[in-house]
């Protein structure tokens, strides 16, 4: 089977953040599928060129093609990187009716919505099948954060654009499994709705068994402090690191130290905040073959969610997935419909955005036996092996796009009814 993946902000498995469609098209074209996927040449996570030298090209990643495009670089939240948004719908466009392949499926996924509108323009010049994936739910997204009112015109730009691509849509696929409810209100046939989390490769497992560049410095920070409570991940409004960081205060640094590693654009506010902890420790984010062997220097590892009705719709977090996977207790902060660290029973969850208790649940999972985090381990990885396995989810994912071609009610609409 053919499909193409329409995905902005795709990324390469050598890139640090997430890797969800290049993992589940190496899934597939092991099985001889033939896996595209458009992203932008431009990196918006970093404001830089993926290539100096190249802005439009083609590149092969263990069998995935990727196709870069270029996009109009910004830097911001300002209007150029709305101009950056509908420079890759009509760089898609483009690119995608210049190819001769016809492709079976044609995958338009969120964040912005240009992608799968652009995804449907490219399905009928194509006559493939549409499908949408959405991974965060704009416009609901830029209000209950706080970013926009419901009146702004970019809201409702992207409410129209929203409406517009789930009406036509062969199929939908979703990463919140609350996300299913609130698409069928608009009026769309929950039968051709599907939940496929964010997954992960179970042999990453082996990764731990490499070297972590951060290594000695941790060593070090273990040697002065104790143990160390990490957090690896984006330090974005939406991670709610600032808990973490004020829970600092209830935490003797002589016992424990904060680890934070990764980058985003709440990372110089954090380090002001820190400042005056001498146990809170940033670093900058690390490659993703060194996560695992990162993670396993950790004593416990955190979450730290905003406290909003957003998150009504559950969530589908990366980072969870690394957590789950080494099997170090998690101690979560959030008041989410899907409680993942509480149903795999995977560490301790506390309430959102309260740094107090969030340290008491720190010192709780701290001092626990060496019996009990085995068996947080096991469950942790019976969990994450059951539900998030990457190898199953690319099975489900390819049966949605392979939709069109039977007629029939999916496996994967019916393994997500059952699921959720």
């Amino acid at each position: 089977m053919k499909v193409w993946i329409l995905n902005h902000v795709a990324l390469k498995p050598s890139e640090t953040g997430i890797t969800r469609h290049y993992d589940i098209a190496h899934e597939l074209v092991k099985k001889d599928h033939k896996i595209r996927i458009f992203a932008s040449s431009f990196l918006a996570y970093r404001f830089v060129w993926r290539n100096k030298q190249k802005k439009n090209y083609k590149e092969n990643v263990n069998g995935v093609i990727f196709e870069w495009l270029w996009t109009l670089p910004y830097k911001g939240n300002g209007i150029m990187r709305i101009l950056n948004m509908i420079s890759f719908f009509f760089m898609a466009m483009w690119r995608g009716m210049k190819k001769k392949e016809r492709p079976d499926a044609i995958v338009g996924s969120s964040v912005h919505l240009f992608a799968c509108l652009a995804a449907y323009f490219l399905s009928k010049w194509k006559k493939a099948a549409y499908i949408v994936e959405i991974r965060d739910l704009w416009p609901r997204t830029l209000i209950e954060l706080g970013s926009m009112s419901k009146h702004h015109p970019a809201v409702l730009m992207f409410g129209a654009i929203e409406k517009f691509v789930y009406k036509r849509a062969d199929q939908i696929i979703v990463t919140l499994p609350g996300a299913a409810q609130y698409i069928k209100e608009m009026g769309v046939d929950e039968k051709i709705i599907h939940v496929i989390p964010n997954g992960i490769n179970m042999d990453r497992m082996e990764e731990k068994e490499g070297k972590s560049s951060l290594e000695d410095e941790i060593s070090k920070i273990k040697e002065k402090h104790g143990q160390v409570a990490m957090y690896v991940g984006s330090h974005g409004v939406a991670n709610s690191l600032e808990t973490v960081v004020n829970s600092a205060k209830f935490v003797f640094p002589e016992k424990t130290a904060y680890v934070l590693v990764g980058d985003g654009p709440e990372k110089d506010n954090l380090k002001n905040l820190a400042s005056e902890y001498e146990h809170v420790y940033f670093f900058d984010g690390i490659p993703k073959k060194e996560v695992m062997p990162t993670l396993a220097l950790a004593d416990v590892l955190l979450v730290s969610m905003l406290d909003t009705q957003l998150y009504k719709y559950g969530i589908s977090l990366n980072k969870l997935n690394d957590y789950l996977l080494i099997g170090k207790p998690i101690l979560f902060a959030g008041n989410v419909s899907n409680d993942i660290v509480a149903e795999a029973k995977a560490g301790k969850s506390v309430a959102p955005e309260k740094p107090g208790e969030f340290a008491e649940g720190l010192e709780e999972l701290l001092n626990l036996s060496e019996e009990e985090k085995a068996e947080i381990s096991r469950n942790s990885y019976r969990y994450v092996n059951e539900k998030h396995n990457i190898t199953k989810l690319a099975d489900r994912f390819l049966d949605i796009c392979a939709f069109q071609e039977t007629g029939e009610t999916s496996k994967a609409y019916q393994l997500s009814v059952k699921e959720n």
